[in-house]
């Protein structure tokens, strides 16, 4: 596989994990005793899930909503901004890479006060993608298109 045909693929991936963060927005809020499945919190949901870490450190419940939206909306254009650059939009080309690794940090942030078992996915995608951006590979990724 040529090096721009694994810079596309990157490219999409990190565009399709940025939205992934919007579809979340989307879950219902877990009955009581029902399934538990992932759920973020947002600016149109008055209700947090007190199983979260963040609605566990004392705080009113409009401050962990807010904390989870300004994570979440950075997680998202962070993914989608990085992508949007490894396919060599002006602007953000040259910032990618740095882009990437916020973004990626600031999920783990996330999944750190927000977590469910099923991030387990993508905490791994976070933490491979900073450990990639640290070694610098691949190599041809990192090279100016």
């Amino acid at each position: 596989m040529s090096p721009t045909t694994v810079r596309i693929l990157i490219a999409v991936f990190f565009v399709v994990h940025g939205l992934m963060y919007a579809s979340l927005t989307a879950v219902p809020m877990p009955e009581p005793g029902g399934l538990r499945t992932p759920f973020w919190p947002s600016f149109w949901r008055p209700s947090v899930d007190n199983h979260w870490l963040a609605a566990r450190l004392g705080l009113p419940g409009g401050a962990v909503a807010a904390m989870g939206s300004v994570l979440w909306m950075l997680a998202l254009a962070g993914f989608v901004l990085a992508g949007l650059g490894l396919l060599g939009i002006p602007g953000l080309r040259e910032i990618w890479v740095p882009v990437s690794g916020a973004a990626a940090a600031v999920s783990l942030v996330l999944f750190l006060f927000y977590w469910h078992p099923w991030y387990v996915a993508g905490a791994a995608i976070n933490v491979a993608v900073l450990i990639g951006i640290w070694q610098n590979w691949p190599a041809a990724l990192f090279a100016q298109a």
